[in-house]
């Protein structure tokens, strides 16, 4: 005896399965026979329970799941199973519906058997005599179709058929043909779905308003991301006090491109190519794959690496500690001053590593690169200090704004020399390094640092100056590694 299995509920419903085996094997887990989704069926356990034949019928088996199975709303350990039955795995989890077929023939054949066997039988109904037709059909309610609009399903429509075949079988000496019954049950089986028809076009109509919809929106959205980018560009040619920048500042006010989800794609794309570099078991600054074997991070992050000493390693986001890198060599940019407290110089640096990144990030290009303003949302990666964990490094996703482009010294200047990203993300040591991404999805700066404010307070009755963080952090530019890229 085979059995088929109709998923009624779930991830999964609407899906039958025709199984002929000895042993079935039910839950979340990929290796079984009837795999329920393991995001959404969460109630369902990896192996949930089993169908066992034995002899001429079938027998449920729970494993001692986690919530439980239940047949016909019964919680069960063991249950002989019949046509019919609902087993829902766990109490609100997902739900099939039994049916078994003879020894030998599968349910699939045991159905199309059984609609074959109708048609010789019916030359031998007798009918009522036309006269009586009527008031026959009048005097068995259950022969009548259901209202129009009502939902019908298979069980229905073989009600329907098996009552038209009880009606040919009645009193009367006249024999019913073929063609009779046939036109019989069609007007039965089309006055009960004349309501799904309809119902199904107007969803197919909506369908088609949907996707012109969605279409339109697309096309708005790329027209709109190109236009945003086309006025900054604009916006950055003209000088600070040029009578056309208030124009294109209103217009750019105007167009607000379609982000929704985009920091969970930002993320999802570019997190095997981010890395936590760490020495001695200790994570100190976050680094990026700008080349399959090339990271992009902080100068000073190189300086501290080289101080750690020993051998550093570069752990892959996500990878639980067992995605690893040594790295080979490190280098930083030519004009970086370490020991200058007074300036700012260009804190970038590379390092190599021993493998390959499994994803490389796209960088920024120099047209977006120039149209970079105050007021542009950007995103950073990485891996904050006091989360550091180098058995599960795991980088965090922040959303900001950038303040300020402005040279070194925090002044305008030519594109050449604005090379400070100033903007508003939270930042600690770990995070150095980072890349700050735009609402495309590029790099256009590495994490560097933030501002120290002195504030004049009163302590004790006495003035004294109070040196803290300011909120304002910065980057640097990510056409600086093109200096010691090689």
């Amino acid at each position: 005896m085979s059995i088929r299995l109709v998923h009624t509920f779930g991830r999964h419903a609407g899906l039958i399965q025709d199984l002929d085996r000895e042993v079935v094997r039910l839950g979340r887990d990929p290796g079984g026979d009837v795999v329920f989704d393991a995001d959404f069926d969460r109630d369902a356990s990896g192996n949930h329970a089993e169908l066992r034949r034995e002899g001429a019928g079938w027998v449920l088996v729970d494993l001692r799941s986690r919530n439980g199975t239940f047949v016909n709303g019964e919680r069960v350990e063991r249950r002989p199973l019949r046509t019919g039955d609902e087993v829902t795995f766990g109490a609100k989890g997902p739900r099939v519906r039994v049916e078994l077929s003879p020894p030998g023939v599968s349910a699939a054949q045991a159905l199309t058997g059984a609609a074959h066997q109708m048609v010789p039988q019916v030359a031998s109904y007798v009918a009522p005599a036309p006269s009586d037709r009527r008031s026959h059909l009048q005097s068995h309610p259950q022969n009548m179709a259901p209202p129009a609009g009502q939902r019908v399903g298979q069980r229905t429509i073989a009600a329907m058929i098996n009552s038209a075949v009880a009606t040919a079988r009645g009193a009367g000496s006249q024999k019913m043909s073929t063609q009779v019954l046939a036109q019989y049950v069609d007007r039965q089986v089309g006055a009960a779905t004349a309501g799904q028809r309809r119902t199904s076009i107007m969803l197919g109509m909506l369908l088609v308003l949907s996707l012109a919809g969605l279409g339109a929106l697309v096309v708005w959205s790329q027209w709109s991301s190109d236009e945003i980018d086309r006025l900054r560009t604009d916006l950055a040619k003209l000088p600070p006090n040029d009578p056309r920048r208030q124009d294109i500042e209103g217009r750019l006010g105007t167009l607000h491109p379609q982000n929704g989800s985009f920091g969970r794609k930002l993320y999802d794309q570019n997190k095997k190519g981010i890395f936590m570099l760490s020495a001695g078991g200790q994570g100190f600054c976050t680094a990026f794959a700008v080349r399959p074997s090339v990271l992009a991070t902080n100068a000073h992050c190189v300086i501290a690496a080289r101080k750690h000493g020993g051998t550093v390693v570069a752990l892959e986001n996500e990878g639980r500690g067992d995605v690893s890198y040594t790295v080979a060599d490190m280098r930083t940019h030519p004009s970086y001053r370490e020991a200058d407290p007074s300036t700012l110089t260009p804190d970038v640096g590379i390092v190599n590593i021993s493998g390959k990144s499994a994803t490389v990030l796209t960088l920024a290009t120099a047209q977006e690169l120039s149209a970079l303003g105050a007021g542009d949302d950007v995103y950073l990666v990485g891996f904050p200090g006091r989360l550091m964990d180098t058995g599960n490094p795991s980088a965090t996703f922040l959303g900001a704004h950038v303040g300020r482009v402005t040279t070194s010294t925090g002044r305008p200047g030519g594109f050449a020399d604005t090379w400070l990203v100033q903007h508003d993300a939270p930042t600690t040591h770990g995070t150095s390094g980072s890349p700050i991404f735009n609402n495309k999805g590029h790099v256009i700066a590495i994490n560097a640092g933030g501002y120290l404010e002195g504030d004049e307070e009163t302590v004790s009755g006495r003035k004294t100056e109070v040196v803290k963080a300011s909120p304002y952090k910065f980057g640097m530019r990510i056409d600086l590694i093109n200096a010691i890229l090689r």
